[in-house]
């Protein structure tokens, strides 16, 4: 059925709402439609709230009319709309920014914060590099050993756990309760542990109780060397010696396993694993000879023994190379001191019971301490005057008993009446007195230049940790300039001294030091280290005079307990006296020593040795040692005798008539530091091990003596 269409002129206002059948009550009556109004747009129609013919109804309160066909939001809404999609915007923005945050910048950070959950990363210790000896022989090394560690977190009874521990590790319960209660996956319970031990614990298989393999240092040779070698802290690293100075050498790089775990402590089977292998640290090989080293040891023990002394120090160098071949530094112990002897020795015919026997001393001494070196420094002395031309070896001088300097009377150790000597009987005879007036000729400022140039008041190019420069004077008084040319108001170290005299072994050319000739990498490539820079300080000619006096000073001098005949010993011996605490000098307290250099006609060994606190002098106690270590070393290297050289050019000799007024006359060894008179050349060099001492206590800081100016003189020596 067909709708009825409109009626003709109804209006219909688009979107208005019209009314329905169903709008409408049943029973309401119908309304009358009214009759058509007013035409559009006449003033009847103004100002109605109706619409009229082809409008819109006007909205009420204000609002602007719709547009007629443009449904949508005004102004103000679309506003509000932008507004909020503007705030939509930047909250994503803000979450966006954050992840790029959590994700880029501080992904590492929630990484690890996540990883620590469910990762364990234990570190692995490079191999520690080993100390050889110039043969290749061990004298440090490192071995794996076990190591205990724990995870707390999976430690069921802590309590328990540490009660089993205990007698084990040595450990006291309470502190093995306080690791196994830490908040943390990864403690240590006990470094390098003996195999029975390591296996003990695991026998117990305790919950939470592992082990992981670390290297621990060995020294197969025991104490020997051990002030020059150091020690190796529980972390595995050096804390005194080589193994500290060239710890980041031996050290080599840690690397690090990371394995994923779960809960109960077991790896994550297809987990990630993350494995860094550690990278072994190189090799040292030092220029050290251990047997000669042991022999140097045994030697300076006994003479030490001996002499009744506190310390002592010897050293051997290869006068070519300045490489140290042996360097002993021994001491007495101290009252509850604990450690076992270095090297036991004992001395023939003494009484008193058990003798004590010297330790090896807590820092390498030879570079650490100072002390005063007496008459060996008569070498700088009377060499510079030689280099200067203030003097000539033939030129004689009028020695007295007593002379005075600056009011300050100084004396030759013992009464002799007034002498005329040449330069080289001052030197045989060890006079002061002469060696003073040969400094007044000589003047301050060339002293001092010399002594700079022989290496005094400066490291040498060894650098050892704690290694002195010495002491000069600070300020310089009326008597400094014989003080000083004696060897009294200054302090040196033994390597000072050692390279002194070394100069002049080398025809006056100052040669370094050297302890370290070379490295070994992982591949097993020796790299050597260069030598230190070389440098004149006297002349070939000046240094052969001196070679000629000091050698007379060893056959009709004061250093006849060096003599080595065959072979020619050039020398010099030194007494000086002690600083006491509490200021001046002790009074028969001296440091007794010898410095020279054998054979003399073409120097290959040069020797030091000092023995500190003792009642004797150089010529008793340190020459026959010289003797003895220089012995030792002949027959190690295989070095033959020479035939003997005429004196240098204008050097006269000292007799045995010039020598009998000396303040120090030839030297007797002490009992027990004899030698044999003559010394035969080998055809082969002896083979073989030096045995092996206990092992040592790490090393302790090293000390240094401080040297106390003197206004009176020293013996003669």
């Amino acid at each position: 059925m067909n709708r009825r269409p409109p009626e003709r002129g109804r209006l219909h206002i688009r979107g208005a709402r019209q009314p329905t059948a169903a709008a409408r009550p049943l029973d309401a009556p119908r309304r009358r439609r009214p009759a058509p109004g007013p035409a559009a747009g006449s003033k009847a129609t103004k100002g109605r709230g109706r619409a009229s013919a082809g409008h819109a109804v006007r909205p009420t309160g204000g609002g602007r009319a719709l547009r007629p066909g443009r449904p949508g939001l005004n102004v103000m809404g679309r506003r509000r709309a932008f507004a909020l999609l503007l705030l939509i915007a930047g909250a994503f923005m803000a979450i966006g920014a954050k992840l790029v945050v959590i994700q880029g910048v501080d992904s590492a950070h929630y990484l690890a914060a996540g990883g620590s959950e469910w990762e364990q990363t234990i570190s692995l210790p490079g191999q520690r590099g080993g100390i050889l000896d110039r043969n290749g022989d061990e004298l440090a090394i490192s071995i794996p050993q076990s190591t205990i560690y724990a995870d707390p977190h999976q430690v069921n009874d802590p309590l328990t756990e540490a009660a089993a521990l205990a007698p084990i590790l040595s450990i006291p319960a309470p502190t093995l309760d306080d690791m196994l209660t830490e908040d943390s996956g990864f403690v240590y319970l006990a470094h390098t542990v003996a195999d029975a031990t390591a296996a003990r614990v695991a026998k117990l298989d305790l919950a939470g109780i592992y082990s992981l393999q670390e290297p621990k240092r060995f020294y197969p040779a025991g104490q020997l060397a051990q002030p020059l070698l150091g020690a190796v802290g529980t972390d595995g690293s050096g804390l005194g010696g080589l193994e500290y100075q060239y710890n980041s050498l031996l050290a080599g790089q840690a690397g690090k396993s990371v394995e994923q775990i779960d809960p109960d402590g077991h790896q994550i089977p297809d987990g990630n694993q993350d494995y860094v292998a550690p990278v072994a640290g190189q090799d040292l090989v030092l220029s050290l000879d251990e047997p000669l080293q042991y022999e140097a040891e045994q030697a300076l023990a006994q003479a030490i023994v001996a002499a009744g002394a506190k310390d002592g120090v010897a050293l051997l160098m290869d006068s070519k190379t300045g490489e140290i071949l042996a360097d002993a530094q021994l001491t007495m112990p101290t009252a509850g001191n604990t450690e076992p002897p270095a090297v036991p020795v004992s001395i023939a015919g003494s009484s008193g019971g058990p003798q004590a026997q010297p330790v090896e001393a807590p820092s390498a001494s030879a570079f650490t301490d100072v002390y005063e070196p007496g008459s060996v420094n008569k070498l700088i002395t009377i060499s510079a005057a030689l280099q200067t031309g203030v003097i000539v070896p033939s030129d004689v001088f009028t020695i007295p008993n007593s002379y005075q300097v600056a009011g300050t009377t100084f004396h030759d150790a013992e009464y002799h009446p007034t002498e005329h000597w040449t330069v080289t009987d001052i030197l045989a005879n060890s006079s002061n007195i002469g060696t003073i007036q040969i400094s007044q000729r000589l003047g301050k400022a060339n002293l001092l230049q010399y002594i700079h140039d022989y290496g005094l008041g400066s490291v040498s190019d060894v650098d050892f940790p704690g290694e002195s420069a010495g002491l000069l004077p600070t300020y310089w008084s009326g008597t400094s300039i014989a003080d000083v040319a004696i060897g009294q108001g200054i302090a040196v170290t033994a390597i000072q001294m050692l390279s002194a005299y070394n100069t002049i072994a080398n025809g006056g050319i100052y040669v370094p030091p050297k302890l370290v000739d070379g490295t070994i990498d992982a591949k097993g490539q020796y790299h050597a280290i260069p030598a230190a820079p070389t440098h004149r300080v006297v002349s070939t000619t000046v240094a052969k005079e001196m070679t000629t006096m000091l050698e007379q000073v060893v056959q009709v001098g004061t250093g006849t307990a060096a003599n080595l005949d065959p072979y020619t010993v050039a020398g010099k011996t030194g007494t000086a006296l002690v600083p006491s605490a509490t200021g001046g000098y002790e009074a028969g307290h001296y440091v007794a020593s010898f410095a020279g250099f054998v054979p003399a006609e073409d120097p290959q060994i040069t020797g030091m040795v000092v023995i500190d606190n003792t009642p004797d002098y150089g010529a008793a106690a340190s020459a026959p040692t010289f003797a003895t270590i220089a012995r030792d070393a002949l027959t190690a290297f295989n070095i033959p005798p020479l035939p003997k050289q005429p004196p240098a050019a204008g050097v006269p000799l000292a007799t045995a008539q010039s020598a009998t007024g000396a303040g120090e006359i030839a030297g007797t060894p002490l009992p027990g530091l004899a030698t044999p008179p003559t010394v035969a050349p080998l055809t082969t060099s002896p083979a073989g091990q030096a045995p092996s001492a206990p092992p040592s206590t790490a090393a302790t800081p090293p000390t240094t003596v401080p040297a106390v100016r003197s206004r009176s003189s020293p013996p003669a020596g």
